[in-house]
């Protein structure tokens, strides 16, 4: 292997080793933010199950 193909290679596992930390990181904020920014009430669950015509 190169140097330039060993230098691709540590380069590709930092941009995904970047991108699935944002991912992780962004989806722990947003699960455990304050109520009012929280996608999911526990005390009063919201079912939404459509509407019937």
């Amino acid at each position: 292997m190169t140097t330039s193909g060993i230098a691709a290679l540590i380069a590709t596992i930092l941009v995904g080793g970047a991108v699935g930390a944002a991912s992780v990181v962004g989806l722990v904020n947003s699960q455990t933010s304050a109520p009012g920014e929280s996608p999911a009430n526990v005390e009063q669950p919201v079912i939404d199950y459509g509407t019937q015509s």
